[in-house]
């Protein structure tokens, strides 16, 4: 069984927040709401569970259990009861319930190397790490694992400067979201989703460097990523280099 792409895109956002998971502690795991607003899904209801069961939840959890992968989707849980839902355990056979077995999957899911499933990172360095206070692998996992920063690549899925997102295998395609105005010293851009880009890794580069200027017209645009003229003109006055 192949793992489509809604399935895909929210296991996307749960390995990252694998490192921060501690087995058997669910507030150190995300809330179904969570999930859903950082892949930008419309809300179909008639909870927030069952809407992301619809757009990617419940074909991820089949996916893990008829390829007898560890149960991951067990890190996205109801922020009011601390549980995931009734058919997790169902799904693997289980009590609902136990917590021992639920808390091993957790353990699992940390150990268990998901990388040949989701799309691969590329470590470019941006414009601002200059700054003497800054760290690069901090700023790093800022951009590349923030909520905004998976709804940027959702809703777009290729380079909003030329359409392309890498082949990668199993069908998997890839691009990465930059901050146009950047985030650190000297630009200090805020991390807001106008001030963001879907791009290429070829058009990231260009971008990290001042290698290129950006025109309006020329960037494709999708419902709810609309990019703010504001930082555009800031791209080009202070970043781009001619």
């Amino acid at each position: 069984m192949e793992l489509e792409g809604s399935g895909r895109r929210v296991l996307e956002v749960l390995v990252p927040h694998l490192s921060k998971v501690v087995p058997g502690k669910p507030k150190t795991y995300l809330g179904y709401k969570y999930v859903h607003e950082a892949l930008g899904l419309t809300y179909l209801g008639p909870a927030w569970g069952e809407s992301l069961k619809k757009q990617g939840l419940a074909s991820l959890a089949d996916w893990t259990y008829e390829n007898d992968l560890p149960g991951i989707t067990g890190i996205i849980i109801s922020t009011g009861s601390y549980e995931p839902g009734k058919g997790y355990f169902k799904l693997f056979g289980k009590d609902e319930g136990d917590y021992p077995w639920w808390a091993e999957e957790v353990r699992r899911s940390k150990d268990f190397n998901w990388s040949p499933y989701i799309q691969d990172e590329f470590d470019l360095k941006p414009v601002d790490l200059s700054s003497p206070d800054r760290e690069d692998i901090t700023v790093s996992i800022i951009i590349r694992d923030s909520k905004l920063s998976v709804k940027v690549k959702a809703l777009n899925n290729e380079c909003q400067i030329c359409s392309l997102a890498l082949e990668m295998p199993a069908g998997k395609k890839y691009a990465e979201a930059h901050h146009i105005q950047p985030l650190g010293e000297p630009h200090n851009g805020p991390d807001v989703i106008e001030n963001m880009i879907c791009v290429c890794p070829n058009h990231h580069a260009m971008l990290d460097y001042g290698a290129i200027k950006l025109h309006s017209e020329n960037i494709a645009s999708k419902q709810g990523h609309a990019i703010s003229e504001q930082f555009i003109e800031y791209h080009n006055k202070n970043v781009y280099q001619p």
